[in-house]
């Protein structure tokens, strides 16, 4: 009888346990070929491992700026989103001009560093960034960060209206430039599945920055840096100064405190798996005071989990 009810007990467990609510999290990357698109796409594999009542859902979209306008909107509950993006929400102003404000978006983590460039194939005669001048080139799908990034490089170095544009998926762009039909096409963040693959198969070339031109690019517009892409990044290509943007992991203010945070803690334990899944992950770090300056605060989630870790800023 004593086994039986213990059985009985086990079965009911079971029971609640099999019923109990999961927390659906839609969380916004890129699309195929994009940084974000892969980041999104292990982290979802990999905190499942930790969190089984979390159901992540990789949401593919242009990338950064439609990330941060459907969080605005309530349609995604977590995203990867430009810190220059994050800023301009909180005017709003840039692409988000007469729209609503971002004061739903919180900080979970910095999730990396991101360079924006132009890539080209070695044999085109495309040696500066004034070369062109006249030339088809991808900048990026609708909605994405690299259109926005793309076009303000363009813009601050006066190129903007000298060069045929075209919109297209990362991917799409590879096949494109490899086909022949465009000269070049631009790329934020690194290293871009669209870019390895290409080099894997042709002659590549990174289209280099003069020292000026960086400059310019930061007197333009504040929130980009000058950083250096190392020379392990792209088959054949060598280290290269660019312009770089602060890229963040961003969640909606109506995920749960305890579900932001459980994720957080499963992120930096699971942070090597992370980074074999995409290296841009092994760059995940709080930046707390960073991102507060760009007009947002930390999801409480976050901060409870940086104040247990002693990573804080008092």
């Amino acid at each position: 009888m004593k086994h039986m009810l213990c059985t009985a007990a086990a079965l009911t467990a079971l029971a609640t346990a099999g019923h109990a609510q999961s927390t659906e999290v839609a969380w916004g990357g890129s699309n195929p070929g994009g940084v974000m698109y892969y980041m999104v796409g292990v982290a979802g594999t990999e905190l499942a491992k930790d969190l089984p009542d979390v159901n992540i859902t990789q949401v593919t979209t242009g990338g950064s700026t439609e990330n941060a306008k459907r969080l605005i909107k309530g349609e995604l509950d977590m995203g990867i989103v430009y810190g220059s993006h994050v800023y301009m929400s909180q005017k709003p102003e840039g692409p988000f001009e007469g729209g609503d404000k971002g004061t739903m978006l919180r900080g979970v983590a910095m999730a990396y560093e991101g360079p924006t460039y132009f890539v080209t194939l070695g044999d085109s005669g495309i040696e500066s960034l004034a070369d062109l001048d006249g030339k088809k080139v991808a900048l990026g799908p609708p909605g994405s960060g690299t259109v926005f990034n793309c076009t303000n490089v363009l813009t601050a170095l006066g190129l903007i209206g000298s060069i045929d544009p075209q919109l297209m998926t990362f991917a799409d762009a590879g096949r494109a430039l490899g086909n022949g039909q465009i000269d070049a096409f631009c790329q934020s963040s690194s290293p871009a599945a669209a870019v390895t693959e290409l080099a894997e198969t042709r002659d590549i070339t990174v289209i280099p920055y003069a020292e000026d031109q960086l400059a310019q690019i930061s007197e333009a517009y504040p929130f980009y840096h000058t950083g250096t892409m190392p020379d392990t990044t792209y088959k054949g290509v060598p280290a290269t100064d660019m312009p770089f943007t602060t890229v963040y992991w961003v969640a909606h203010e109506r995920v749960p405190e305890d579900v932001v945070k459980r994720m957080v803690a499963a992120a930096y334990d699971r942070q090597d798996a992370l980074a074999a899944g995409h290296k841009a992950w092994a760059q995940m770090k709080p930046d707390v005071a960073n991102f507060q300056k760009l007009g947002a605060p930390m999801h409480p989630g976050a901060e409870a989990y940086y104040r247990e870790q002693g990573q804080w800023p008092e």
